[in-house]
């Protein structure tokens, strides 16, 4: 019977798939209760849901925000592009902290900066206010991407890794969405003015009840807890210590090819998802006259081309590889965006009321669905960087992009086009650069995760 116990325990403490083991070299336990994995699994998506509700706000009301700070559409694009540089400051920023002071506390604390930045960003009563909010949330969002898939990654099976990654990413749209939906129902209620600062401000308190929440129940990453005993203890190789910065160690000879082509990436599929998400609203508006509540059903529908390809490109790149399922999601979107500036061309990109019936219609969504590279990015670039650095890889990486990206590249496409449909379809350079580079970038799919790599 003593020895029927002892299997039946050996069996209990089995390693499970995706370094999810018993034990470490260093004596902390490695193992994820699959409480502990919900929990993670939750904030994951709630952080990558809110990242994009906090995003959103300004893109959707973007007029209407105009109107209540009497400025131009190119001073809150600005205010866009300001956003995104304080982004990779905050990449970098909480990145770092992610690495040092812990996943846990860094997520909570990104999600209640830019929590307490939307709050205020709705009582902004000038533009200057409002730009100062906005650089706030920018750096806030900038620990949420690289800790949210860092602490998915060291707990979840490899078999299936790029599956639920694709899922938590496609949540970035479902915040989309929500503050769509917000938005459109306070805009609809409360007027013009109110409708976008009651959206604000209910996207902000909500945001902080979460970080608050994360404090209290989201575990630390098991891996990370190992590496820390490893440091205390003195037990590392040399060639596995993190520097005092980690930021360094992330462009040092190991690591710096992959974290550039990341970089490049990154910014390839804010350029395609941001040419939509900063200008299709107003295009409808402004361009087709569209009424308001059709706008905001073609938006969503966008929003759901693009939760649809985020989805499959996941599933996918668990069957291949991460970087050729990227690859496909670009040549998707390159496809939609020349359709799309054809009909631009040859004056036949007209949307009405009935916009299902027009080409111009479809080849939108083609072009929404393009970023679907998304869906596989925190998975592969979480899998390229080892434990020590993976917070900070991983953030800085991606909003570098988003910095580019979603910053740089509205203001540089305006100017350059001239208008705001042609400026929409210049969003092709994303995906044609994703096709490009995606070729180049490392690629360590499905590997098991490890306190020491």
């Amino acid at each position: 019977m003593r020895e029927l116990n002892k299997t039946a325990h050996a069996l209990k403490e089995r390693p499970r798939p995706g370094g999810r083991g018993e034990g470490s070299s260093a004596g902390t336990s490695t193992y994820y209760t699959r409480k502990e994995i919900r929990f993670i699994l939750a904030f994951a998506l709630l952080g990558t849901l809110f990242d994009g509700a906090e995003l959103n706000l300004i893109g959707f009301p973007l007029a209407y925000i105009s109107d209540s700070l009497h400025v131009s559409t190119i001073a809150l694009i600005t205010v866009a592009t300001v956003q995104g540089f304080a982004s990779i400051l905050g990449g970098f920023v909480f990145g770092t902290l992610g690495d040092t002071l812990g996943r846990r506390r860094t997520f909570a604390i990104s999600v209640l900066a830019f929590g307490v930045a939307a709050t205020l960003g709705g009582l902004a009563s000038n533009y200057e206010m409002f730009l100062l909010t906005r650089v706030l949330a920018g750096i806030g969002m900038g620990g949420l991407f690289g800790l949210s898939f860092s602490m998915f990654t060291e707990c979840w099976q490899t078999k299936k890794r790029g599956t639920m990654g694709g899922i938590i990413q496609s949540m970035y749209f479902v915040g989309e969405i929500l503050t769509a939906g917000l938005t459109y129902l306070f805009l609809s209620v409360l007027g013009h003015d109110l409708g976008w600062r009651a959206g604000y401000v209910t996207i902000g308190l909500i945001s902080l009840v979460i970080g608050a929440a994360s404090l209290k129940l989201l575990p630390e990453s098991k891996q990370w807890l190992a590496y820390q005993e490893h440091r205390k203890n003195g037990t590392l190789p040399p060639e596995l210590r993190r520097s005092k910065v980690p930021m360094i160690d992330i462009f040092r000879p190991r690591f710096a090819y992959g974290t550039v082509l990341f970089m490049i990436l990154s910014t390839a599929m804010f350029l395609t998802t941001n040419s939509v998400g900063a200008y299709l609203s107003t295009y409808l508006l402004k361009t087709q006259q569209l009424s308001l509540d059709a706008v905001s059903l073609i938006v969503l529908l966008g929003y759901v081309s693009t939760i649809i390809t985020y989805s499959a490109t996941g599933l996918v790149s668990d069957r291949i590889r991460r970087k050729y399922a990227f690859t496909a999601a670009c040549v998707f979107g390159t496809v939609g965006f020349v359709w799309f500036l054809a009909l631009l061309s040859s004056g036949h990109a007209q949307i009405t009321g009935a916009f299902w019936t027009s080409q111009g219609f479809w080849a939108l969504m083609m072009c929404a669905g393009g970023a679907g590279g998304f869906g596989v990015l925190g998975v592969w670039m979480s899998e390229f960087f080892p434990t020590r650095i993976r917070s900070t890889g991983s953030s800085a990486s991606y909003y570098v992009g988003r910095g580019l990206g979603a910053g740089v590249f509205p203001l540089f496409a305006l100017t350059l086009a001239g208008t705001v449909p042609f400026a929409l379809a210049l969003g092709i350079i994303g995906p044609v650069a994703g096709v490009v580079f995606s070729v180049l970038a490392p690629d360590r799919t499905g590997r098991t995760i490890a306190e020491l790599e």
